[in-house]
């Protein structure tokens, strides 16, 4: 097996060349089954990723390295509105499945249609996905959690639920054997969630593709109509370069995120005649309620989501529980000081849970920054912060019928309720979305499959419209935001399309 490690390159060392048939950039949900598939059927593939090359034994508690380690910019990156979004992505070797939930749900039907009907998407309906659906899910173990790993947030979503009469299930995860450490967004130190770092990466590896890590991308090679290759520079730790680096490729496939691979290819003057790169960003917005209780729960035990609320998900909203490790839950609290130090002493009698939105009339886009970095801005729509503002509402009303004695909301100018009839305090118009604390870790629809040119930026199995070998998998090509945790559909995706490239390109 071939890795290099750009931070084990001397600094100052020559420009690195490498020759390949196959360039794929990101080892994420989108570019890690790209390469497996392709290198499995005797295809010359070389994987590079910016951040660095980690095993399971490298993945601890202590949430200060680990963040600096495994996220971009120490999860620090936000799209700019009113208001403004936090958001949080991978930048390790297998991306962002290294540090979420593994929550494992398959493209909605609906979604699936809708994008065959609206966007002309051939092969993308359920019958046509459902292969490619069976064999990811497989491949990296997909199955409801086990109840012996639920914290004691999951026996309050069940317990409220149930006494509302709303749905819920118990989570699909991507996991074998999961003993409920609840490190998942630390990276999970027993290797039970089975991210593409331990699944599809060694499977790329053990089939001949190499693997550059440490080594970030700064252009796409091409004439215009052809893509040649990618140039790029092995860092340090530090994001120092070490070395340049060139890669001489037939086909240059991008699986960096919605965030990175449209700013990538507008930074590389990619022909696009429509200026459809990096518009059309989604984020499915989320909002988190914390819940206090008169009796011990330890909701920091467990799995980060033992069950899902799927009462609503027809109506565009996902419910959830969220609690991250205690060191990491204090600092996301919309307060701070003695007001966060004061609820942090009811940490085992708190539970933390969060509304997930598909976003139906908020607009975002990316576009290269100062420096060249992507900057991000989204405005919240009218629909969508409603939305929030109902999924807020009913998290509180699950929450007091299981018990809680009060309720933290995430408005900065109205912090807490101690009973269901205060819930109407949350619809009061006095309350701006400007004043609400949202976050997520879904970015999408910034490279948009569809057979339409002028509304798309890719055709149906991601074709880059106008390049003959110019690729994108990863979650850029959906043609609308999905209601779901989207792992699954980038993966299966981009399984799909790995098939479509060897049957038109063997």
């Amino acid at each position: 097996m071939t890795i290099i490690q750009g931070r084990h390159v001397e600094a100052g060392s020559p420009k690195q060349v490498f020759e390949t048939e196959v360039v794929v950039v990101g080892t994420g949900a989108g570019g890690g089954p790209f390469a497996a598939e392709l290198a499995e059927a005797g295809v010359d593939v070389i994987l590079v990723e910016e951040g660095g090359y980690y095993q399971t034994s490298d993945f601890t508690t202590d949430a200060a390295k680990m963040v600096k380690m495994l996220y971009r910019s120490a999860g620090a990156t936000m799209a700019m509105g009113k208001p403004n979004v936090n958001f949080m992505e991978g930048r390790c070797v297998g991306g962002s499945t290294v540090i979420n939930a593994g929550i494992s749900w398959r493209t909605p039907a609906r979604i699936l249609k809708r994008w065959h009907w609206e966007h002309g998407v051939d092969d993308c309906e359920e019958e046509h996905m459902k292969p490619f659906f069976e064999k990811v899910e497989e491949r990296v173990h997909v199955a409801p959690q086990s109840e012996e790993s639920y914290g004691g947030d999951s026996e309050v979503f069940m317990t409220g639920s149930e006494k509302l009469g709303y749905r819920w299930l118990p989570v699909r995860r991507n996991q074998k054997h999961c003993v409920g450490t609840n490190n998942c967004i630390l990276g999970c130190p027993t290797g039970a969630k089975q991210s593409v770092l331990i699944t599809y990466i060694p499977r790329a590896l053990v089939a001949g593709a190499r693997l550059l890590s440490d080594c970030r991308v700064t252009r796409i090679n091409h004439d215009g109509k052809r893509a040649t290759g990618i140039t790029a520079e092995f860092i340090d730790e530090n994001l120092k370069t070490r070395a340049k680096v060139e890669i001489r490729a037939q086909h240059v496939v991008m699986a960096a995120g919605a965030v990175q691979t449209p700013t990538l290819l507008k930074k590389s003057k990619v022909a696009d005649p429509h200026r459809n790169f990096g518009e059309n960003l989604n984020l499915h917005p989320n909002s988190k309620v914390v819940g206090i209780f008169d009796r011990k729960l330890e909701a920091w035990k467990g799995a980060i989501q033992g069950i899902q609320i799927t009462e609503f998900m027809e109506e565009g909203l996902m419910f959830g529980t969220t609690f991250v490790p205690p060191s990491v839950h204090a600092i996301t609290l919309p307060y701070w000081g003695n007001k966060a130090a004061e609820t942090m002493e009811h940490l085992n009698q708190m539970v933390t849970g969060a509304v997930l939105v598909e976003d139906v009339d908020s607009v975002g886009r990316v576009r290269p920054g100062f420096g060249g970095e992507a900057t991000m801005t989204y405005a919240l729509g009218k629909h969508d912060y409603h939305q929030l503002r109902r999924g807020i509402a009913l998290l509180a009303e699950i929450y007091f019928a299981a018990g809680a004695t009060e309720v933290h909301l995430p408005y900065h100018n109205l912090g807490r309720i101690h009973s269901p009839d205060e819930i109407p305090k949350i619809f009061d118009p006095k309350l701006k979305a400007v004043d609400l604390e949202v976050l997520t870790v879904h970015a999408m629809c910034t490279a948009r499959m569809g057979r339409d040119p002028k509304s798309s930026s890719v055709d149906s199995f991601g074709r880059v419209h106008g390049y003959d070998n110019l690729y994108v998998s990863d979650a850029s090509l959906f043609p609308s935001p999905i209601g779901v945790n989207p792992m699954i559909s980038i993966m299966s995706l981009a399984t799909r399309n790995a098939a479509h490239w060897l049957e038109v390109n063997r």
